[in-house]
């Protein structure tokens, strides 16, 4: 008998330590983590591709590249455009000082026989005449003047009008460098280089491995006790049995209540009413979605 407790002991003891002593757990759910997929705004041929699955990749670095050659073209000929209405905005300025040298001509001249026609060396008639010539020149300026800026105007709206179509081709053109939003890993690419890509289609799957979490759900009377920022006891199976246990910390409780999702695997009936809770784990820990995972609420770390 001694015999064999001395082999049994240390089976008994493995299966207790892989066990962790832990219980049964007060909730179950999976590993998730955020992804995004990443699509073009813009429609176009691949020319360059620098991602690929299960690359490693950063925030804001470049992902691909679409040809913009058509679009360069459509941005120089509106440049263009815009060039050669700038010569034809009129020069107010240069077109009105003829008319004010002619204006001082005349008031210079109303000076010289203003004296003259006080003295009755010539008659008021050659005075009135004068006055008569600066009221016709006051409204042949005015009138011009009125022109001038309407012809500045419509020119300007013109160039306007070009600018704005300019920036939009630019957009267009900045739109066609597609960068990481996130820094993540590249879990799926559904394109090839040199293929077409359709706004809007996904080019590939993002995913931030460096955050994963776990959604449980939990009944009303275990979730009451629960507050953002708690730290939980998260348990994930491990190679040979038995469960590795992290910490995670509640970043999300649900306000209202819902029937359990059917990815929860419980033995317990799923048409309670449950809340569901976000547990956010420590990044390296190796940590995969789909994982299943237990959580532990009277265990907190």
């Amino acid at each position: 008998m001694t015999k064999y407790l001395k082999y049994l002991l240390p089976l008994v003891s493995a299966a207790i330590i892989s066990c962790g002593g832990h219980g049964k757990p007060d909730a179950y759910g999976i590993i998730d983590a955020h992804g995004w997929m990443i699509a073009s705004s813009e429609p176009g041929q691949i020319v360059s591709l620098n991602v690929f699955e299960g690359a490693r990749v950063e925030k804001g670095s470049e992902a691909l590249r679409l040809d913009t050659a058509r679009l360069a073209l459509q941005y120089k000929a509106l440049e263009s455009q815009i060039k050669a209405l700038q010569p034809t905005l009129p020069d107010v300025g240069k077109q009105l000082d003829v008319m004010y040298s002619r204006r001082k001509a005349i008031e210079n001249e109303r000076a010289r026989i203003r004296p003259l026609v006080e003295s009755g060396s010539v008659s008021s008639k050659q005075l009135d005449e004068v006055e008569d010539q600066l009221r016709v020149l006051d409204s042949q300026i005015s009138a011009m003047r009125s022109n001038l800026s309407r012809e500045s105007a419509a020119v300007l709206a013109n160039i306007e009008s070009l600018r704005s179509q300019a920036d939009i081709v630019r957009d267009q053109i900045e739109r066609c460098l597609i960068t990481c939003p996130e820094s993540g890993t590249v879990t799926a690419l559904y394109i090839k280089l040199h293929e077409f890509v359709s706004p809007g289609l996904p080019i590939f799957k993002l995913t931030d491995y460096d955050h994963p979490y776990v959604d449980a759900w939990l009944e009303g009377g275990t979730v009451s006790g629960l507050s953002l920022g708690d730290s939980l006891t998260v348990g994930t199976d491990i190679p040979g049995g038995g469960l590795k246990m992290s910490r995670g910390r509640v970043s999300f409780i649900a306000d209202e209540a819902e029937f359990t999702p059917n990815k929860v695997m419980t033995r317990d009936s799923r048409t309670k009413q449950v809340y569901r809770i976000r547990i956010e784990l420590p990044g390296g820990e190796g940590f995969k979605p789909g994982m299943p995972a237990e959580v532990f609420i009277s265990r907190r770390p």
